[in-house]
């Protein structure tokens, strides 16, 4: 009787354990789309690498396996791994874009420019020193 794993169910279980990345069981023959593979191969070379992968997959459980999946293919084709770039990118991909105003000339324009006048601060401070 062989058993069925379902790897994301155990996913949050990785937060507090993300060694077991490598050895658990629902892992081993996880598979993950190519580029997050890809990413994950990376990450586990180095030291720290699978909490930055557990951190990666977390996100997924977030924003959605397309999301993550979508900001690791343009990491990949970008050559930039690290896992604050692919935050970026699937933060890139879930904020709205926020279209520029268009009558930017319309904002309200100073006719007179302020000047700095420090002796209106030491009168202030005097002000005090008086009144203490």
């Amino acid at each position: 009787m062989s058993a069925i794993f379902e790897p994301w169910h155990d996913v949050p279980l990785l937060d507090r354990k993300p060694g077991a990345l490598c050895d658990g069981a629902p892992f081993v023959d996880w598979q993950l789309p190519e580029a997050m593979h890809r990413i994950r191969e990376h990450y586990v070379v180095g030291k720290g690498g699978d909490r930055e992968f557990v951190d990666l997959l977390l996100l997924a459980q977030d924003h959605g396996i397309e999301v993550v999946e979508t900001a690791c293919e343009l990491a990949v084709e970008q050559n930039t791994l690290r896992l604050p770039a692919i935050i970026n990118l699937i933060n890139q991909l879930v904020e709205p874009i926020i279209t520029p105003l268009n009558d930017t000339y319309t904002y309200p324009q100073l006719t007179l420019r302020s000047e700095a006048d420090c002796k209106r601060y030491e009168t202030l401070c005097s002000a005090e020193e008086v009144a203490a």
